[in-house]
């Protein structure tokens, strides 16, 4: 399943942040698809796929003393659009 990390952190620790992401490897499961910066804000976007859970926690569990996460599971507007479409003529057989 497709997921989307919200990452923030405090602007005092914007110089850790930076000297952690540059050494930063992302664990074996956790797909990387696509990185973002706001450059107006202390932000980053991070697309990504999960072959398991533990490539979830070994991804964050550094980051927690440093950082608010927020993780928001998503979906290609089309997909979506078909799976509700399909739920709905479901539920009008039921």
């Amino acid at each position: 399943m497709r997921f989307m990390d919200i990452m923030t952190w405090d602007p005092k620790d914007n110089e850790e942040i930076n000297e952690r992401y540059m050494s930063w490897e992302y664990p074996e499961g956790y797909n990387v698809i696509s990185e973002w910066l706001d450059v107006s804000s202390c932000r980053i976007f991070i697309i990504y796929d999960l072959d398991n859970e533990e490539a979830y926690a070994r991804a964050t569990f550094p980051w927690k003393d440093i950082s608010k996460l927020e993780t928001i599971p998503v979906m290609d507007i089309k997909k979506a659009i078909e799976i509700g479409e399909k739920m709905e003529a479901e539920m009008a057989m039921a």
